[in-house]
């Protein structure tokens, strides 16, 4: 089961069980490094009546995922879990880390990266399909409580890089550019699709530093073999 459909039963079930009580947290974050390794934790808490959901969602992400770091948290008087999983580069991000990741011809392109001798480019084209519910035929009190219970849900998604990215569409953004962040309860509460995207790039500084180095070195050789030449020609003229 994917990541995101996962998500939305449980925070579907835990809408539910809860009724009009309390808040359910779902919080979602990938942190990449320079070197492209990257960790997603994901986040769930909600209160004592959504302990048994949360329970069977963590059992199946650790199924799935048997090497992840798995800890009970508590936030106020909600408890759940956190799972954390580290990905060794961006092509297995790409691979295992979810649908949202994954890239689809004329939809979105998923996590990629380009490189160059000066820079690699990291572009992030992420997309979260909506989840519609389908609860049959309802009168508009029954509804209207059903999506009271769907709008208590926080789901979000957080994208920490590197460096500042050149393009984004994020709809928070940390005070120094690299922490972005997109509301996905829309994904959930309305059946919305959501795309997210952001692009940097990582300076390759030994690259850059052999190139100027060996520009130096040739316009060293360059001076030097004039001023040979020019030397040879004023003791031909003595």
């Amino acid at each position: 089961m994917s990541n995101v459909k996962r998500m939305f039963l449980v925070l579907l079930l835990v809408a539910f069980s809860v009724a009009a009580a309390g808040c359910i947290k779902a919080d979602e974050s990938v942190t990449i490094k320079e070197d492209g390794s990257s960790t997603m934790v994901t986040r769930m808490v909600g209160n004592m009546f959504a302990a048994e959901a949360l329970k069977g969602s963590k059992d199946e992400f650790v199924k799935e995922n048997p090497d992840a770091v798995v800890k009970e948290i508590q936030d106020g008087d909600m408890t759940g879990y956190e799972v954390t999983v580290s990905y060794p580069d961006i092509e297995t991000l790409a691979a295992k880390g979810g649908d949202m990741f994954t890239a689809v011809e004329g939809r979105n392109a998923g996590a990629v990266v380009a490189k160059s001798w000066f820079y690699d480019t990291y572009t992030f084209d992420l997309f979260v399909k909506g989840e519609e519910m389908d609860t049959g035929e309802q009168d508009p009190e029954s509804k209207a409580m059903v999506q009271s219970m769907l709008n208590q849900i926080q789901y979000r998604f957080t994208l920490n890089l590197p460096a500042k990215p050149e393009t984004q569409n994020a709809d928070n953004v940390s005070s120094d550019g690299k922490s972005l962040t997109w509301d996905l309860k829309a994904t959930i509460a309305e059946g919305k699709d959501v795309q997210m995207q952001a692009s940097y790039r990582i300076y390759n500084q030994a690259h850059i530093a052999l190139t100027v180095g060996g520009i130096v070195f040739l316009l060293l050789l360059a001076g030097g073999f004039l001023y040979m030449r020019r030397r040879k020609q004023a003791d031909e003229l003595a």
